[in-house]
């Protein structure tokens, strides 16, 4: 069996991304040849960057899917001349629903009416998502489809407890380090995160640092970010503020608590998780035991305070080694290899089926030209 994934290739820049190649060393895992193919990095892309290397994985060219590969894989965008090849298609569902829908009602992307147009291609044979939360919204959106769910891939040898921690500088480092690390979307943003950890702070424990990483750059988004920021340094509770950096497990492994708004197992939340990291999270996120409405500062406020009593009343290896064994019971690369070859394997049996079938009628109109 041999899968093409085709997918922006963007090393610490997209959680996308990193699911993309996690989920290639998964398939791999379980004895599937698996390459990554680069797509879309930039608008209007029409070429594929080779040789593009992330730990294990190297990109290959689009030649490898059009002569190679049994079933294409479509992360984020797919080239003309592979489409033209009517392969029997896979489309991953990286993205929350409401954050695709709201990328097209905000004019900034026709995300869902993209979505919605490949439901009607005949190549595409399922779309599969991480999150069960997510299947009764995309079975109303791709009516007479077929759906798939499998875990999120997360490399736990990469993401481990032991590695390189980050060193705070004395005037960032606090008692507790909080990491707040979510993508500023317009679904759903850490804004919320962010005041709740710094009212925390104020009530309940004045030496906190707040770290908040991945915000936008200046001068690439909207001014309120650089002005807003300007103004909450002033309350002494920030720490290190930086937008994408490369060394995110480092300074996941330099913290105490992570707060993020979301209430399903995000990138973000995976890997902290398996870094050992306690998290704080939105309502019904399965890999935290600190949930809250993530618009409703005072709850939130409390399970950070919860959070950080549990800490201080546990020693922090039995914490740590308590998340990480959570992670290690339901996901990993065997674990989500395992599933996702089942999927494949129902594709391309339907596949060698019809075969079978149209060589069977071939067969039958021979022989009845033949008695002719």
């Amino acid at each position: 069996m041999k899968i093409a994934h085709f997918g922006n290739f963007a090393p610490n820049r997209a959680g996308i991304h990193s699911a993309a190649r996690d989920l290639i060393l998964a398939e791999r895992n379980v004895g599937i040849e698996s390459n990554y193919i680069d797509y879309g990095s930039e608008v209007d892309c029409t070429f594929s960057r080779v040789w593009m290397k992330d730990g294990d994985i190297t990109t290959v060219s689009p030649d490898w899917a059009i002569d190679e590969a049994d079933i294409i894989v479509h992360h984020s965008a797919i080239p003309p001349q592979v489409e033209k090849t009517g392969k029997p298609t896979v489309m991953y569902l990286h993205g929350r629903p409401e954050y695709s829908f709201m990328l097209d009602w905000m004019k900034k992307t026709g995300c869902m009416r993209e979505e919605i147009h490949r439901a009607t291609l005949p190549q595409y044979k399922k779309f599969i998502t991480f999150w069960e939360e997510h299947l009764n919204y995309w079975k109303y959106l791709f009516p007479g489809k077929d759906m798939g769910l499998v875990p999120p891939p997360i490399d736990l040898k990469t993401y481990s407890i032991e590695g390189k921690t980050h060193q705070f500088k004395p005037e960032e480092n606090g008692s507790p380090n909080i990491l707040i690390c979510d993508m500023w979307r317009e679904d759903i943003t850490p804004f919320n995160s962010v005041i709740a950890a710094m009212k925390f702070a104020e009530l309940y424990c004045p030496t906190a640092k707040i770290h908040v990483i991945a915000v936008p750059m200046p001068g690439q988004s909207n001014p309120v970010i650089d002005i807003m920021f300007g103004n909450l340094r002033k309350s002494g509770y920030l720490g290190r503020i930086a937008t994408i950096i490369k060394n995110l497990d480092e300074v996941m492994r330099a913290s105490d608590i992570l707060v993020s708004p979301v209430g399903i197992e995000t990138r973000t939340i995976l890997e902290a998780s398996a870094l050992g990291l306690p998290v704080v999270a939105g309502t019904g996120c399965k890999l935290s035991s600190f949930t809250s409405d993530p618009r409703n500062i005072d709850n939130t406020v409390i399970a950070i305070k919860k959070c950080w009593e549990k800490i201080k009343s546990t020693n922090r290896i039995t914490i740590k080694n308590g998340v990480r064994k959570r992670m290690e019971k339901n996901y990993g690369l065997k674990k989500t290899g395992n599933e996702v070859r089942i999927l494949y394997e129902e594709i391309l049996d339907g596949k060698k089926q019809l075969i079978e079938r149209t060589h069977k009628l071939n067969k039958r109109n021979i022989d009845l030209k033949e008695k002719i």
